[in-house]
């Protein structure tokens, strides 16, 4: 069969062991995705299973969106009625199906960590307990805790054995009583109610069981307990269960990732055919040398050795820094010299850290040198304000019982609805057993409200109404539209903020109604709820574009399954990679092992490591020391450098030809790559510069001088160093400068 074509000997054993349990220990690079996406095809196209009995379940948007493509492209046709999706989504869509099962109308709301922690402040504030001595991000994440754990409240009160636990168990009582009154789930109810479902309804379960004939899941060494009873419940009936996963690459044990269900799968599943894929497809074999030697001193691991025929490769270069700065300064210099060579762009770099604190010190030096750069798991887009008020009518006009949503939009634009008339709002709710927005239809009933507020609260009330009852007769796009013109959202905003700000806040909102355009177009189930589905499950790496060409930053949790030609992993000290705390208990010093060991992997061509000597945390410096998990790395594999100018390799050791910057070992520099400050750095090749347009010098940009501040660029006037702005700058003032002599940088 042309499905199996093109396959090594283990991924081809993989492919065909389609009955009963299967374990696929799949190595970083080794094409566990090509195994898992070439399994299903041959179970459909070799097998003649119904695509709608296959069940296949990975983490993040964006796997299960190319799981689903290369199905596709491998039968030539469409994969229609395969369930492929997230964990979240495919147990959203359940839900959805199920709803009276759970109490839950179908239109049920999820809230996201935000929404979630807008609930506990309130039930802090209601229980009227200190927010000082219960951190509500903390109770948050306690009460996550507790459900990752299968503990409901009423479990967890009675489990309580001091006073902090028995006022986050009142905090989590009300919490929960509040997420149901409000027709919502949070992430982690998307997960346990499926699990109650089957536990409680065992008709249920068995219609599941009888239509998943075979069950596929991604990335099984990530997964949490209720996503392993979840699996464990569906595939308890035929036994056609198949895990891909790598032990190596455990990182998520703060989510509640147990790592114990791939290292206990053999005791779930006696019968289980384990399989190791061990080729390598993506990294030198020098590269692979040092990731298995750092995992091997972990003890908690099934064991694989990674190996490649792509043999030999560059050694890994180490940098040894005074600071956090002299650490960036580095890690600029690397990347402004490698670029160009063998064609790389900025987007084959990406610089990896333990703690998204770690990005400043890397912005400041990439921002002066106007080095175009993005952080992944920064503000994403569905998180800003304008959105998420946009989303917020949108969710009530779904779900009238989501009182988050209501009260984020209820005096947006403003309204004259305070919060003590809200408040009064939900006190004559709760009295009369409905929801607040069916209080503010008889605001008149609530005494207390002046005529002013009574109005502006019918007058919401008809407006919500009117967009429930047009949801289902119009595109989501077009509902948008009548929120923005029934509003006078936009005409807010413009009034509110300044002009760019304003501007910028605008085309985010028109951005919006471009994805809906783009979900309408694409999506089987094309509504609103669908949508909004959709929206709530969006990660920080579904929204990563892969194909701007711009350097890449982010945590090395984030990195996790993907990989970029060179990667620059920093802050490899003692205290901050591991982490002090971490550093305490064997089983959390393996996971921060197995977090570097994923760093590392991540690499295909180029490694490259930094530690500082001194860096500046919590506002002091203090002296460092470097990891331990450095001497792990075999020295023969290590080549030691000091910051500064970074030779270039010559060119012909990689393409196999000459260039001019490779005989001289010059390199020219890109004029859009070149800080405003021209003096040479310590080793920097000096020279006079030429200034692009393409340098954040134009009209309408915004720049900061070093002695007047933030300003805008008015006008322009000429080219290059003597290049004249006109700048307007947030104190009124307006200046002509010359560029050359103004040391000005982006805002």
């Amino acid at each position: 069969m042309i499905i199996l074509d093109g396959l090594n000997p283990a991924q081809r054993e993989a492919v065909e062991a389609v009955e009963g349990p299967v374990l696929i220990l799949a190595g970083a690079g080794s094409g566990k995705t090509r195994a898992l996406t070439h399994r299903i095809a041959y179970l459909i196209e070799g097998k003649g299973v119904d695509p709608a009995s296959v069940l296949a379940l990975t983490f993040t948007n964006k796997a299960a969106g190319e799981m689903k493509e290369r199905v596709e492209r491998l039968l030539g046709r469409s994969g229609r009625g395969m369930w492929v999706g997230t964990f979240h989504s495919v147990c959203a869509r359940i839900l959805r199906a199920e709803a009276e099962h759970v109490g839950l109308d179908r239109n049920f709301a999820i809230y996201d960590s935000n929404d979630q922690l807008t609930l506990v402040r309130r039930a802090i504030s209601a229980l009227e307990v200190s927010d000082r001595q219960y951190p509500p991000a903390q109770v948050r994440g306690r009460i996550s805790r507790a459900k990752n754990a299968m503990v409901g409240p009423a479990e967890f009160a009675r489990s309580a054995g001091n006073i902090y636990e028995q006022t986050v168990a009142k905090v989590y009582q009300h919490y929960q009583r509040e997420i149901r009154r409000s027709n919502a789930l949070d992430f982690d109810d998307l997960i346990v109610e499926p699990v109650h479902l089957f536990q409680e309804h065992p008709e249920v379960l068995a219609r599941y069981r009888e239509r998943f004939r075979f069950l596929m899941i991604d990335e099984y060494q990530d997964t949490n307990r209720p996503q392993y009873l979840l699996t464990k419940l569906i595939a308890d009936g035929r036994r056609n269960i198949c895990c891909v996963g790598d032990d190596d690459q455990s990182i998520y044990r703060f989510r509640g990732a147990d790592l114990r269900n791939i290292l206990d799968f053999e005791r779930d599943y006696p019968e289980a055919k384990v399989i190791r894929l061990e080729q390598n497809y993506r990294s030198t074999q020098t590269i692979l040398d040092a990731g298995n030697a750092v995992i091997s001193h972990n003890k908690g691991r099934k064991g694989k050795t990674l190996w490649t025929e792509r043999t030999g490769g560059e050694k890994v270069v180490l940098f040894r820094c005074a600071n956090e700065r002299e650490e960036a300064r580095a890690i600029l210099d690397a990347v402004r010299t490698l670029r160009g060579t063998a064609g790389r762009t900025l987007r084959d770099f990406a610089l990896l850290y333990r703690t998204n604190a770690q990005s400043r010190a890397l912005e400041d030096e990439f921002r002066r040198a106007a080095v175009p750069y993005v952080i992944v798991g920064g503000l994403r887009f569905y998180e800003r304000k304008e959105i998420k008020d946009i989303l917020a009518y949108l969710r009530v006009a779904a779900n009238p019982r989501d009182g988050v949503s209501l009260r984020r939009v209820v005096n947006v634009p403003r309204r004259g609805i305070g919060d003590q008339s809200l408040a009064k709002v939900e006190d004559f709710a709760f009295a009369e057993r409905i929801t607040p927005l069916e209080a503010m239809g008889r605001a008149e009933e609530i005494e207390g409200l002046g005529a002013k507020v009574r109005g502006a609260m019918q007058r919401f009330h008809a407006l919500v109404r009117g967009l429930t009852e047009e949801k289902d007769q119009v595109s989501i796009h077009r509902l948008t539209e009548a929120v923005l013109e029934q509003t006078g959202y936009l005409e807010a905003v413009r009034e509110e903020e300044g002009t760019v700000e304003a501007e910028s806040r605008v085309e985010n909102v028109r951005e919006l109604l471009s994805a809906m355009e783009e979900f309408s177009e694409r999506a089987e189930d094309p509504s609103l709820d669908a949508f909004l589905r959709e929206v709530a499950l969006v990660s920080d790496v579904d929204q990563w574009d892969s194909r701007a060409d711009v350097v890449t930053l982010m945590t090395l949790h984030s990195a996790k399954g993907l990989e970029f030609p060179v990667v620059f992993i920093g802050g490899l000290e003692d205290g901050l990679f591991p982490i002090s705390r971490m550093a305490e208990n064997p089983e959390d010093l393996e996971e921060e092992r197995r977090l570097f060991y994923v760093g590392i992997t991540r690499a295909k061509e180029r490694l490259f490591l930094s530690y500082a000597m001194d860096r500046r945390r919590y506002g002091s410096s203090g002296e460092s020391h470097p990891s331990r998990f450095l001497g792990e790395i075999p020295e023969p594999l290590i080549e030691r450098r000091m910051p500064g100018m970074f030779e270039v390799e010559k060119q012909s050791r990689v393409t196999g030809h000459g260039s001019q910057e490779a005989v001289t070992g010059q390199r020219t520099l890109d004029p859009r790559l070149v800080t405003r400050d021209t003096r040479p750095r310590s080793g920097e090749v000096s020279g006079a510069f030429d200034f692009e347009d393409t340098l954040p010098f134009n009209v309408g940009n915004w720049v900061i001088h070093p002695t007047l501040g933030r300003g805008q660029i008015r006008e322009k006037d000429g080219v290059g160093p003597e290049t004249k702005l006109t700048i307007r700058f947030d104190t009124g003032a307006t200046k002509k400068i010359i560029i050359k002599y103004a040391s000005l940088e982006p805002a």
